[in-house]
Order: structure tokens, then C-alpha cells, then sequence
């Protein structure tokens, strides 16, 4: 048998490589293979390698029946990307999009196995079977009806990105921008010149790979939309502060927070010894509570969700293990919980953090880890021999503009001199006393 080798064969070819090496690189990174929402735009990538994979093997074999089948792996594809789309956007795979999707998919079907579905053509000195007539017509339809949800979601996801994680935003909406219109737009001279569809097939996978790179580099993109979570707090069951953790900018402070929690516990007391979870509205966005043998975990997100609250029970139950003795002695130094920041990595690494806005905006370090010279150092430590007062003042001195740090050394050592000199005169009139009473 004479395999009949075309250019969009060949294309095709690296085409379904490209898309299939960018969904394993998914399934691969231990960040992004568990999330639900990209296993459905995993397996939309999966059924578009089929859809490549059968109209190559139908041109280069010409066989009828495949060129038939692989029109229907858009049915799928379309499928898969929306539900993916919808859990990302909304946590929730219903939407009048997926509806048509999946009437279309209906119809392409029906289509697929009608006498005059397909037909023999000869394009570039190449024979090539295709789609024909209302088949044709519903596979371009259903091509042009999935790059609407892909395109939403990746300027949605860009419009919304937090600073941190801009740059790997921007990265998956040029891919998007590949995938969407640009490779839609060469599709569309497709009509005029068949060789299009070769040119709209490379940019197409190229654009795949990179939003799937953009994935890979930073899962968090894919959290920026269906919820924000602003705050975690941990407290013994007594009410005393153990934990506390922000994604993003509170105005509430520590003990406020601490005191509302109490409160609700108070209030809910006989609900959440039921249930074990609790969600509370709030104006905007809503508090989650999980109460165990030895705390009350609370989280302060824009929604509800079951990641959440599956996430929350799987920190709370972490952390009793973990600090299992300390929380049997009922100790409330917080200094004792910091290693809980390995929980957040665990169970909310992919929820980016929105408290940093601008590049223009500063980033401190506590005192522990700044360096200052050394003949400052040598004084503060003279100073504040206490090691929690020498970090706490060294932090905030970073804080301050450069003379501040000279007048504050300036005022010490004038008020030592002060107290010398006061220390002194009572010395002085300490020993006069003394002579005169001697005398």
C-alpha cells in the first residue's frame, strides 16, 4: 500500500506531538495533576490530539471511515474545554454554552454518517478526503464556537491576575491569543486557500504549548477566578491566637478577628459540634469554620467551595498532628505554630497571594533577616539587650528614612549622658550626705 504523504499530513503530525507533550507537562507538574478543573481541559487536549490524529491517518490511508470519525472528536473537545472553563470561572460545569455545545456535538454526529458527508479532493498535487457540505459547516461551526469560552477565560484570567503572578498571566493570554484569534482568523482564509489550514494547525498547537508552559510555571493562574481567599486564622479552643496567615490586605486586625471568632463559636456552639464545618455570610464574602478536638480553624474567602472546605479539614487535622504536644500543654506562644506555614505551602499553595499591587511597592523583611552595619548593629544590641525587642526596633529602624537612624542614636546618647550626669550629681550629694552626717 502507497501512503499518501501530504503536507497537512505531515503538519498534523507535529501538530498532535506538540498538544500531547503540553498535557502530560500538566499531568506531570504534582501542583496541577490532582486539579479537577484542568483534568477537563486536559482531556479536551487529549480528544483534540485524537481529532489530529484521525484526520491524518484518514488522508494518509484514505480511508472514508476515519475522516468521518475524526469531525466527531470536536464533539468532545468542545465539551471538555467548557466544562473545564465553567469549574475554573465558577466551580460549576452548567451553562447555556455547554448546552449548544453539546447540540451541536448532536447534530455533527448525525452528520458524520450521512452518504455525501465526505469527499475525495485534489489540493497541491495531493489527493485529500474531507468533510463536505452540512458536516463541513458544523465542524467549522463548532471550531469557531469553542474559541468564545477559551478566549473569555484567558482575558478574564489576565484582566484579573494579581501582580505576583502577572507575568505567567500574560504568558497563558498570548497563548490563548494564538489559539483563539489569531489561529481563528487563519482559519478563515481557509475558504479562500485551502493551505491555510496548515498555517491556522501549527499556530494553533504552538499556542497550546505555551498556555500549557504558562500552567506549568505557575498553577495559581488557575485560582485567580472562581474565588479569592483572603485570611486564615488558627486559635486553641480557650480563644487564644495560635496561627494567622493573609493572602491579601485586612483591615481587621488580630484581636478583632480573634473576638468575632469567639464569638460565633459562643453563638453556634450546638451547630458546630454537629456538623464539624460552618459557613458564615458576610457582606463580602463568606467566614468558614472548622472546629476540632484542640482548635477552631477559620477562613475568610470571597465563596464558599468544597476545595475549600476539603482543604481547611485537611490543614486542621494536619495541624493537630503536628503540634499535637504543644496543644496538649496548651501553649499559646505563636512562635510555636510558625512551622504551620508548611500547611499553607500543602493545602493553598495554588491560591495566589494579592498583597503585593505594584512593582513600586516596598518589600520589607523583618529585622531578622536585614542586614545593617555593623557599628549600628553593635549599638542597638547595647541598647535592647532583649533578642525579640533588638529584631522588633531593628525592623522598624529599616522601616524609617536613613536620618531617622542617626537621630535616634543621637537622642540615646544624649539622654546617657543625661542619666550619667544626673547619676552623678547624686552620687555627689549622696556623699555629702553621708560626710555631714558623719560628721
Amino acid at each position: 500500500m502507497v501512503l499518501n504523504w501530504t503536507p497537512e499530513v505531515i503538519v498534523e503530525i507535529f501538530a498532535s506531538i506538540i498538544i500531547f507533550v503540553a498535557a502530560l507537562l500538566t499531568y506531570f507538574e504534582p501542583r496541577t495533576k490532582k486539579i479537577r478543573s484542568l483534568f477537563f481541559v486536559r482531556m479536551g487536549m487529549i480528544s483534540l490530539v485524537l481529532f489530529f490524529v484521525l484526520d491524518l491517518l484518514g488522508n494518509l490511508f484514505l480511508s472514508t471511515i476515519l475522516i468521518r470519525l475524526y469531525p466527531i472528536m470536536l464533539f468532545p473537545t468542545t465539551i471538555f474545554f467548557i466544562i473545564g472553563i465553567n469549574y475554573m470561572i465558577k466551580e460549576s460545569f452548567n451553562s447555556i454554552l455547554l448546552i449548544i455545545a453539546f447540540g451541536a456535538g448532536v447534530l455533527l454526529c448525525y452528520l458524520a454518517f450521512q452518504p455525501d458527508a465526505v469527499a475525495f479532493e485534489f489540493r497541491w498535487g495531493y489527493i485529500d478526503i474531507n468533510p463536505v457540505g452540512m458536516f463541513e459547516v458544523m465542524e467549522d461551526f463548532l471550531s469557531f464556537f469553542l474559541f468564545i469560552p477559551v478566549f473569555y477565560w484567558g482575558l478574564k484570567t489576565w484582566i484579573n491576575a494579581p501582580f505576583s503572578i502577572k507575568k505567567e498571566a500574560l504568558i497563558f493570554f498570548i497563548g490563548i491569543i494564538i489559539v483563539a484569534p489569531i489561529s481563528l482568523t487563519i482559519l478563515i482564509f481557509y475558504y479562500w486557500d485551502p493551505v491555510f489550514i496548515i498555517y491556522s494547525d501549527i499556530t494553533l498547537s504552538i499556542g497550546v504549548f505555551i498556555l500549557c508552559i504558562a500552567i506549568f510555571m505557575e498553577p495559581k493562574i488557575l485560582y485567580i477566578l472562581p474565588f479569592s481567599v483572603f485570611r486564615i486564622f488558627v486559635k486553641d479552643r480557650n480563644g487564644y491566637p495560635l496561627f494567622d496567615h493573609d493572602w491579601s490586605e485586612s483591615n481587621i486586625n488580630e484581636p478583632i478577628f480573634t473576638g468575632f471568632i469567639n464569638a460565633v463559636q459562643l453563638m453556634s456552639e450546638e451547630v458546630m459540634n454537629i456538623g464539624g464545618l460552618l459557613s458564615i455570610d458576610l457582606t463580602e464574602g463568606i467566614l468558614i469554620l472548622n472546629e476540632s478536638e484542640y482548635i477552631i480553624v477559620g477562613l475568610v474567602a470571597s465563596k464558599s467551595s468544597k476545595l475549600l472546605k476539603d482543604s481547611i479539614v485537611g490543614f486542621s487535622n494536619d495541624f493537630e498532628e503536628i503540634f499535637q504536644k504543644e496543644l496538649k500543654k496548651s501553649i499559646i506562644d505563636k512562635k510555636e505554630y510558625m512551622a504551620a506555614y508548611e500547611l499553607i505551602d500543602k493545602y493553598f499553595s495554588n491560591f495566589p497571594s494579592k498583597l503585593i499591587k505594584s512593582r513600586k511597592q516596598p518589600l520589607l523583611l523583618t529585622g531578622k533577616y536585614v542586614k545593617i552595619p555593623l557599628e549600628l548593629e553593635n549599638k542597638l544590641r547595647i541598647i535592647f539587650p532583649d533578642e525579640e525587642e533588638y529584631e522588633a526596633i531593628k525592623t522598624e529602624l529599616i522601616k524609617s528614612p536613613l536620618s531617622f537612624t542617626y537621630g535616634f542614636t543621637k537622642l540615646y546618647n544624649e539622654l546617657k549622658d543625661e542619666i550619667e550626669k544626673i547619676s552623678d550629681e547624686e552620687m555627689k550629694y549622696l556623699d555629702e550626705n553621708y560626710e555631714r552626717n558623719k560628721q
